[in-house]
């Protein structure tokens, strides 16, 4: 008899021990799982707006613009207004065209040289048209296109970024 009685307070001591660790463990696994469902990373990728169009000279002047994500999320931290990066946007008949301003050769900053009227790399001396495509110099491709388009007057850009020095254009 003795011994049903520490039977049944082993197996009573193993249930409700069991219950208390699962009652814990629970909610602490959907936590940290919860991201894996979820839509965590925001900003980047998306189409943001970074300048009123009538910023942007008619002319095809271009214009070098920061792309400002306003509340970018990542798994479980949302941050203030970030800038993610920047781009240069020129008028065209077409529309507004947007460029990264990311180098594609080794990833230096691009300057819009008005004199030459010209996209240039400082670093290495590669050169753009204005309609991005390679001038001359080391880049392996042109300036990198970003999808553009305008809602109710304001311009909004997809930014992305790509991998420097190859001849494709490949998401980083």
């Amino acid at each position: 008899m003795a011994e049903d009685r520490r039977t049944l307070l082993k197996v009573l001591s193993g249930v409700v021990g069991t219950s208390v660790v699962g009652a814990v463990a629970a909610p602490a696994l959907r936590a940290v799982l919860a991201p894996v469902s979820l839509r965590t990373v925001t900003g980047v990728g998306e189409l943001v707006p970074v300048v009123a169009l009538d910023a942007i000279p008619s002319d095809g002047t271009p214009v070098n613009v920061p792309v400002v994500v306003e509340a970018p999320m990542d798994a479980w931290t949302r941050q203030p207004p970030t800038t993610v990066g920047a781009v240069y946007l020129r008028r065209t008949e077409a529309g507004v065209k947007a460029w990264s301003s990311i180098c594609p050769h080794l990833g230096c900053g691009i300057d819009y040289d008005a004199a030459a009227g010209k996209f240039a790399c400082p670093c290495h001396e590669s050169w753009f048209d204005t309609d991005g495509a390679v001038a001359s110099g080391p880049a392996p491709r042109g300036m990198d296109a970003l999808e553009t388009r305008v809602v109710d007057g304001m311009v909004q850009v997809r930014f992305e970024k790509f991998k420097i020095g190859t001849a494709d254009k490949e998401p980083a």
